[in-house]
């Protein structure tokens, strides 16, 4: 009689098992399915909980709980490695498991004082997911009879687990799909980087930035609940960026508990700027990672379409200053069309200055030097079009024009370019250390005929700067004293002048050439050998030995007054001119 109730109990949970079997196919998501289990099994089996765990790489995490006792599923995740493995393997009693002395799992559960439970394995041939545990809180009879059932039923659960994660990865290639060619279409039709950014975002429902290549935000997409953490993912894009690659010792903000993903985003070893991701709690799949790559393309087209037009614009700009700058100016009409093309009031009064950078790195071919050159000026002209709108900068034998108008002087025209300046020096030296800049403006223009010349002025000051104003930086050419006369020599009376009288020491290197600067220094301090010596660091009588020495060369009486008065105008003219003398002596 006790055999015959206990093969009717088998049959029926036998039953209610297949029928459960059958639903399981109906739903749309793998959590869908593992709830329906969790309630129907405590539904039929009158059990107070039955929970679904899944092993996930090293550790146990539950995926469904219905019933009692959640505060056992609160002490997950549990390590794989301190659980009994053959959880895995067959359906287990609370009794076979209790042999397993050193199995975290069964701990907890005699911790929480479950009185009856079991578990069956969730697999079939290929796959293991992990296992279901139903618990009494009771003492209720079980029969072995039921192990092979509940087998069963574990194989038919992992096989809906497979069908749910296949339809799944189907939904989600679909949605990819349609999410690739929105991206392409955008490519082809559209200009919007923030389209990309929000569709990107839509799609992996993440927070998304895009930063320049100089961190700075150029489009993002945060969820609803992160709208107000704009400030918070740049600080800890920019440690993840640039502090994690060097020996500052900073850290973000405690607060900020964000895992953050970053790619560059670069054509042909050019970089635009950086992907920032909000990774937190994210499975980076096949998924994610195609998502990622698409946008990236994507993203990289945009940059190079507006890189295009950026320097289309820019070459029409350089051609149309350089034509402002020449002299004569030809086709007046163009350069009138051209400005008003720029929305420029090229009649009110101007300054024109000249940005020089100097690579004190030796180890730097001169390819280098170039590709490192361009490169900061790129970011200054980039700071100069945030800083200084007013400010119009072009690039010209090396060098970067600026051309700045006098209205935008309210205060003071010194302070103006001395403030500049000092920002210059700010930008570059955050990056590079190893950059000297230089800067040297021109006259102020009344008509349009005065752009060359004040550019002209402005590279006669940088020869100035160069060489005697090298420690100050920057200089303006109205400040030059003596030299704002010199400038208008011909240059051909120049080259001869200046060889009459300092030629011995300009046509040979090494010693002759301190020799000048010796002589430089003497004159700037009007005689004084005390004073000389003292800013040459020499000895008193090594000055002596070297003014004899100039004397000699010279063929001069450093005495004479009329003697000195032409040295001191040769070398004048010689800081002036710069390489322009050079090539004619």
């Amino acid at each position: 009689m006790r055999e015959e109730k206990k093969e009717k109990i088998v049959k029926i949970l036998e039953k209610k098992l297949k029928s459960t079997s059958r639903q399981l196919v109906q739903f749309d998501s793998e959590d869908e399915t593992l709830q329906y289990i969790t309630n129907a099994f405590r539904e039929k089996l009158s059990a107070d909980f039955v929970g679904i765990v899944f092993k996930t790489g090293e550790q146990l995490i539950v995926k469904a709980w219905s019933g009692t006792k959640s505060s056992i599923a609160g002490h997950f995740p549990l390590p794989v490695d301190q659980c009994s493995p053959n959880l895995f393997l067959s359906s287990l009693t609370h009794e076979q498991l209790s042999l397993e002395k050193n199995c975290e799992f069964t701990r907890l559960l005699h911790k929480e004082k479950v009185q009856t439970w079991f578990t069956f394995p969730l697999k079939n041939e290929l796959n293991l997911f992990g296992f279901c545990i139903i618990g009494y809180l009771q003492r209720v009879i079980l029969y072995e009879e039921m192990e092979s059932v509940f087998d069963d039923f574990g194989k038919d659960l992992a096989i809906a687990v497979l069908f749910q994660r296949e339809k799944q990865h189907k939904q989600k290639l679909q949605s990819l799909l349609i999410y690739q060619q929105a991206m392409v279409k955008e490519t082809i039709h559209g200009n919007s980087i923030d389209e990309i950014t929000t569709m990107l975002s839509q799609t992996l429902e993440k927070s998304v930035l895009l930063l320049d290549r100089f961190l700075r935000p150029i489009s993002y997409k945060l969820l609803p609940d992160k709208e107000g953490l704009l400030d918070e993912y740049l600080e800890l894009a920019t440690y993840e960026i640039v502090q994690k690659r060097t020996s500052k010792a900073w850290i973000p903000h405690p607060a900020l508990e964000k895992t953050l993903l970053i790619w560059t985003i670069d054509v042909g070893g050019d970089l635009f700027g950086y992907l920032v991701l909000d990774a937190t709690n994210i499975k980076m799949d096949d998924y994610v990672r195609l998502a990622i790559d698409v946008a990236r393309n994507i993203y990289s087209i945009q940059f190079m379409k507006q890189k295009i037009i950026l320097d289309a614009k820019e070459q029409v700009r350089d051609s149309f200053i350089n034509k402002l700058l020449s002299n004569p100016i030809d086709e007046i009409e163009n350069i009138f069309q051209y400005a008003n093309l720029f929305h420029w009031d090229i009649n009110r009064p101007h300054f024109v200055a000249i940005l020089s950078l100097t690579i004190q790195d030796h180890h730097l071919d001169l390819l280098e030097q170039e590709s490192y050159k361009s490169a900061i000026l790129e970011k200054i002209k980039l700071n100069l079009s945030n800083y200084y709108p007013e400010v119009i900068a072009v690039n010209k034998e090396g060098d970067l024009i600026l051309i700045s108008p006098v209205s935008s002087m309210a205060h003071s025209i010194k302070l103006y370019w001395n403030k500049m300046y000092e920002n210059l020096k700010k930008w570059v030296r955050s990056d590079w250390n190893n950059v000297q800049v230089l800067l040297a403006i021109g006259g102020v223009t009344e008509k349009i005929e005065d752009y060359s010349v004040s550019y002209m002025q402005a590279k006669k000051c940088l020869n100035v700067v160069k060489s005697r104003f090298k420690e100050m930086g920057f200089a303006l050419f109205d400040d030059l004293g003596a030299y704002t006369l010199l400038h208008e020599i011909d240059g051909r009376m120049v080259a001869i002048f200046v060889q009459d009288h300092i030629g011995p020491l300009l046509n040979s290197e090494g010693k002759n050439m301190d020799l000048l600067k010796t002589l430089q220094v003497y004159l700037s301090h009007n005689g004084n050998m005390t004073e000389t010596a003292k800013e040459l660091y020499i000895h008193r009588s090594t000055l002596q030995y070297r003014l004899e020495k100039i004397e000699d060369l010279l063929q001069v009486d450093l005495d004479n007054a009329e003697h000195r008065f032409n040295l001191n105008m040769a070398i004048k003219l010689y800081d002036l001119f710069g390489n322009e003398l050079k090539q004619n002596l």
